[in-house]
């Protein structure tokens, strides 16, 4: 039996593949995995520390000029070590696995003694690129943290090549070192293509960081041209969104539930043009649900969505192409089949959960197994 100390991180996005993680665990019969949260177990003093570490300097803040990044991610490190000790020292564990790396700062020292996987969305590098909230020189300390893990891991799994790459090429990382496996989507997300008739075509959004996702361009595209002959719904958290003539604001959907399944299963287009980006695993949740899909060309959604294939690709914030191809999917139904119909099989092909979990899971055994040959060895000696 192989055993596996899991800690992952417990915002939104991770919790998602947290839950994937944890859910099809149970499925292997040779291996066994604890999984736990960051924040799980954590003392008085340790709340007190992040809180202090997260603490936002006016005016620096805005352009990351206070390095509150990197001393929000040492703090959860340093408290997701205190978690990993309490629980190496309760248990012998063949390998240790954090979600995301940013888990696993504190513990380069347990890394060593025991092999460890890290799964990761995106590099710190992609993250100061991408977001452009500050000077390349602010997330120094970040890159330093990051070497640190990448050089001490067994394996590395990233979500998509784009995050591979950047490991491989800014952090001189050995790719046999690393893999690529996305997260997917469990089946009961599937769904074939229903084409009913519809008097407008219902299209969808989803995301609570709705100005980052692109969500005002989607909605002063639709308000301008496609409202009298379409509907929008979008699927947010954000108080600020506004409905409006064939726009539906719905907060408060929970992943999977009944109404989630409902929006997804009665639209035919899906469409986020972020800003930035790591992956966006509801792009995979669409393709599974049979939609034709908008993106933006970042971070890992170009992997996602094949151009002129099953969707379209714009840059972010051209809401010029933006309505260019949201029209010729609204005006012609069979494009929209055509598109949704790829979607799903792409979905298919690349996106079941229970495989690419088994994936992970299978790195787990080999890590865990030439760890314990070389224990062999040493005793043997």
């Amino acid at each position: 039996m192989t055993e596996v100390l899991s800690i992952q991180m417990r915002s939104v996005g991770h919790k998602t593949y947290a839950k994937l993680i944890r859910d099809n665990s149970g499925h292997e019969t040779d291996l066994h995995v604890d999984s736990y949260w960051v924040d799980d177990e954590r003392s008085a003093l340790t709340k007190v520390v992040r809180k202090l570490a997260e603490f936002r300097i006016p005016r620096l803040n805005r352009r990351n000029l206070d390095f509150r990044r990197a001393r929000a991610e040492w703090a959860t490190g340093n408290m997701s070590y205190l978690l990993a000790r309490k629980k190496t020292h309760a248990k012998n564990y063949d390998v240790l696995h954090f979600h995301t790396q940013t888990a696993a700062f504190g513990s380069v020292s347990l890394m060593k003694s025991i092999p460890t996987v890290i799964t990761i969305d995106m590099t710190a590098f992609q993250l100061m690129r991408e977001h452009n909230s500050g000077p390349e020189w602010t997330y120094r300390p970040n890159v330093l943290m990051e070497r640190n893990v990448f050089e001490q891991a067994a394996h590395i799994i990233a979500f998509s090549q784009w995050a591979r790459d950047s490991v491989i090429r800014e952090f001189g990382v050995a790719p046999e070192r690393l893999s690529v496996i996305t997260p997917g989507v469990l089946k009961e997300a599937f769904h074939q293509p229903q084409f009913l008739p519809a008097n407008k075509p219902k299209i969808l959004f989803v995301g609570n960081e709705f100005y980052r996702k692109g969500g005002d361009d989607l909605i002063a595209v639709f308000a301008e041209h496609f409202a009298h002959k379409a509907e929008l719904h979008l699927m947010t958290n954000d108080s600020s969104v506004p409905s409006g003539e064939s726009v539906f604001v719905h907060r408060g959907v929970a992943a999977y539930t009944p109404e989630w399944h409902r929006l997804y299963q009665e639209s035919e287009v899906f469409v986020m043009t972020s800003r930035a980006e790591a992956l966006g695993l509801v792009f995979q949740e669409a393709a599974a649900s049979g939609l034709a899909l908008i993106g933006s060309q970042v971070g890992g959604i170009p992997e996602m969505i094949d151009h002129d294939v099953n969707g379209f690709l714009i840059a972010p914030g051209d809401r010029q192409a933006l309505r260019q191809y949201l029209g010729a999917l609204i005006d012609d139904p069979a494009l929209r089949a055509r598109m949704r119909i790829a979607s799903y099989e792409k979905a298919m092909r690349e996106f079941n959960a229970r495989t690419n979990t088994s994936r992970v899971f299978d790195t787990f055994r080999a890590v865990g197994a030439t760890h314990n040959d070389a224990q062999r060895v040493l005793v043997e000696s």
